[in-house]
């Protein structure tokens, strides 16, 4: 890891709400209204897809620690600290350019090693950090719902002569706006990890067309340039929008340039500036009970000795 790690902020006690992108919000609370979604969470738990997940998982990867894969393990930590979210299990597993997170009640991150390996140091930290955004956020029983539903769905009609099918449609169509527009939140955390816009871009674009064979020849900076036209040339036409609409239909993440446009308007915005200046949201025990550091103003836990964003002594009482 570089030597960024030592000079990130680290964000105590900040919650979901203080980065959550707009669209992510509004799709969360149009989800929440849909006719039979409580129904479906409850049928998720009960039948414990989760579970099924899990267990998958931790027969066929490999777990990461201290003395498994040390510098992804580190990553998360870091990520972990910086995000303040208790350490979830991380996996590496077979696979191609792709990372998830499952277990709504014991969350687990898998990342597979085509992302691995095709990525730098910092790419992957972002990967990770993106996933642990999901997790702080709140996202992964929906995410579990999403992978599933289309399973379940098909499942349940058969066992309904077709009518289960019919009344998941419009569950699974709302569920899909929203495991789109969630990832935009998980984007917004893995660059407040990595506090630099830089490999976050790169990551995006090498999702989008990485390559091992000319790697050099990659420009994150013409990356954002296609993502600044894309928005130029794509939001003031009506048809190119609904292109858009049709193109991204069937698919769980936003185009990779659309999230690069997302990044680079977020970064230059008041609301991240002032969240690494210490200004947002946090939870409320901890607004009640923590202390303030004297030196750069964070609030810390209740029970700090040291300001874990700068490192200077809190004095108790």
């Amino acid at each position: 890891m570089s030597n960024k790690t030592s000079e990130r902020v680290r964000f105590t006690g900040i919650t979901p709400e203080a980065f959550q992108h707009p669209l992510d919000r509004t799709a969360t609370e149009n989800l929440k209204r849909v006719k039979g979604f409580d129904w479906l969470c409850r049928k998720f738990v009960e039948y414990g897809i989760e579970r099924i997940e899990y267990v998958q998982n931790i027969g066929g990867s490999v777990r990461v620690g201290p003395r498994q894969m040390p510098l992804l393990y580190e990553m998360l930590r870091e990520s972990c600290a910086v995000l303040d979210v208790e350490e979830p299990e991380l996996y590496i597993s077979n696979g191609g350019v792709n990372a998830y997170t499952s277990g709504h009640d014991h969350p687990f991150i898998v990342v597979q090693t085509g992302l691995i390996d095709l990525m730098t140091d910092s790419e992957v930290l972002g990967v990770i950090a993106h996933e642990l955004g999901h997790i702080k956020c709140g996202h992964v029983l929906y995410k579990t719902m999403a992978r599933a539903i289309k399973p379940f769905f098909e499942m349940l009609g058969s066992a309904t002569l077709g009518a289960g099918k019919l009344v998941g449609a419009g569950i699974e169509a709302a569920l899909g706006v929203w495991d789109q527009r969630s990832e935009l939140s998980s984007d917004r955390a893995a660059l407040l990890v990595l506090q630099d816009a830089a490999p976050c871009v790169s990551m995006l674009m090498k999702l989008a067309g990485g390559t091992r064979r000319l790697p050099e020849q990659l420009s994150p900076e013409q990356f954002l340039n296609q993502a600044r036209a894309y928005k130029e040339g794509m939001d003031d036409k009506m048809l190119d929008r609904f292109y858009r609409f049709v193109g991204s239909m069937g698919i769980s993440h936003p185009f990779p340039v659309e999230r690069a446009r997302a990044l680079d308007e977020w970064v230059n915005s008041d609301d991240y500036q002032g969240i690494l200046a210490g200004n947002y949201a946090r939870h409320k025990q901890l607004l009640l009970t923590g202390k303030t550091c004297p030196t750069c103003k964070q609030t810390t836990a209740p029970d700090a000795k040291f300001c874990d964003n700068c490192g200077t002594p809190i004095k108790t009482h």
